[in-house]
């Protein structure tokens, strides 16, 4: 009995902690309609093949540049290709790199932040001297010149993306963790004889990362717009396949007589990127408890 009435006062209070958070990011309007805008773009992307009217490479010369119309809902390219079809392929390969990017960067900037806000001395100096040359460069230039030296392909946008902002994680992870290292917890962990491994993954990672994953959020709409960038330019993912900044490159010389197909693929990558940003606000407001104060007015 005892045991048994131990766990339920145990549960209860966690409980209500998760029923808490839970409350804050329903009331909070920007989080609420960032994360419903990215299910549903994601929803669309998974399900391309069903969702998409025509394949994304099929050629029509008979009908190329064509406006609206019941059969092409956003009109066709100068080579009779669907836009809204490439635009719904395009989204897959725009939320991949996100995600990647994401995952990349929070994964590397996170433990290379961590090690160098908790080591500190010589071990600091010597990672934040190369993060501080990284973030040196902008980090769309950074990127381009990775992807000029690699090659471009998916996969050379990716891992440049990923390397010209995981320094920001990283500067903002040291930042984080040296306010944490003192903490009296921090040091009670050490008095016991908890090794300093032990200390970072098990006390300072894990409080450290609200934060971070709201940089990393932000990071996410960063990478859609470089990739697009990149695209654009000829230099990430190349012709024929389906890509956002593919369409505007397309409908860029078109911008007059048929401006809807740059026009939908800017218009993609606006929407993306404002309701990831949205996202990344409603983390910030209900992660931090000091922002929490300053959020309730724009609380449901």
């Amino acid at each position: 009995m005892t045991d048994v009435s131990t766990t339920a006062d145990t549960a209860a209070p966690t409980r209500r902690a998760f029923g808490g958070i839970r409350s804050r990011y329903l009331r909070h309007p920007g989080f609420m309609t960032g994360l419903i805008v990215l299910v549903l773009i994601s929803i669309v992307a998974v399900g391309a093949p069903v969702f998409a009217p025509y394949s994304p490479l099929e050629t029509d010369m008979l009908k190329t540049l064509a406006p609206p119309s019941a059969d092409h809902l956003l009109g066709t390219d100068q080579f009779g290709r669907d836009v809204l079809s490439r635009l719904i392929w395009g989204a897959r390969i725009s939320l991949q790199v996100a995600a990647m990017v994401v995952l990349i960067s929070l994964t590397f900037g996170t433990l290379i932040g961590a090690v160098a806000g908790y080591a500190g001395g010589w071990v600091e100096r010597v990672i934040m001297v190369g993060n501080d040359i990284l973030l040196a460069f902008p980090g769309f230039l950074l990127a381009l010149a990775l992807v000029a030296v690699r090659g471009s392909s998916l996969d050379s946008v990716i891992l440049a993306v990923s390397i010209a902002y995981t320094p920001r994680v990283a500067a903002v992870m040291r930042s984080v963790v040296l306010t944490i290292k003192p903490r009296p917890y921090i040091e009670a962990s050490q008095a016991i004889g908890m090794t300093a491994s032990r200390v970072l993954f098990v006390h300072v990672i894990p409080n450290a990362l609200p934060p971070v994953i709201v940089v990393a959020t932000v990071s996410a709409a960063t990478a859609i717009l470089a990739e697009a960038g990149l695209s654009y330019l000829g230099l990430g993912v190349q012709p024929p396949a389906a890509t956002w900044g593919n369409v505007i490159s397309d409908g860029q010389s078109y911008i007059i007589s048929n401006p809807w197909i740059s026009i939908s693929a800017g218009g993609c990558i606006a929407i993306v990127v404002i309701a990831l940003n949205l996202l990344g606000d409603g983390l910030r407001d209900t992660l931090d408890p000091q922002m929490r104060r300053y959020a309730g007015s724009r609380m449901l």
